[in-house]
């Protein structure tokens, strides 16, 4: 039986630092699969045009916040990931997914990965924290995470919650695959 680990977080939470650590401290191979990978399939530019992703302004706190929202083309692209995902469950390899999804899409992974062990973990911080780390990142639409953490994980039930502010990634994957015993 696969074992397949959804790490859902706002943009900057420390997903994908966490799912490589995951990668180097578990005794299986797993796959890391990441959203932004499968969004630069798209060629150079098109990422944003608005059957894809639309980039949007939102009103939080009194402050005007970009929003991404998917596209139809978008969408299908992220439920294709969400296939590839249940396939590669199914032929029995293991993986680490990496997303920004709401509650339709964990509901839909919970369903294609019935069989599998699933383990879906909320990634986050505190948000001065997740804004330092996109201001320095310098490849991140400031203010996107705060606008994401207005709605992201509204009704989604998750079976862990990991605070990237608590500690290093490696310290926080050993925490998170003893409690898994893998």
């Amino acid at each position: 039986m696969a074992k397949v680990i959804v790490l859902n977080g706002v943009s900057s939470a420390g997903k994908s630092s966490l799912a490589r650590a995951i990668q180097h401290q578990a005794r299986s191979t797993i796959l890391h699969v990441e959203m932004d990978k499968f969004i630069s399939f798209l060629p150079d530019g098109h990422e944003l045009r608005p059957e894809w992703f639309r980039l949007e302004k939102t009103k939080v706190a009194g402050r005007e916040l970009p929003r991404i929202r998917n596209g139809d083309r978008g969408a299908q692209l992220l439920k294709v990931m969400r296939g590839f995902v249940a396939q590669a469950a199914d032929a029995g390899l293991d993986l680490v997914v990496d997303e920004v999804c709401e509650a339709i899409e964990i509901a839909d992974y919970r369903r294609r990965l019935r069989g599998c062990e699933l383990y879906v973990a909320k990634v986050f911080a505190p948000i001065d924290i997740i804004e330092t780390r996109e201001r320095e990142r310098g490849d991140r639409l400031v203010g996107l995470a705060r606008g994401q953490a207005e709605y992201l994980h509204a009704g989604i039930e998750y079976d862990h919650e990991i605070d990237t502010s608590k500690a290093t990634p490696e310290k926080l994957t050993k925490e998170l695959l003893d409690r898994l015993a893998w």
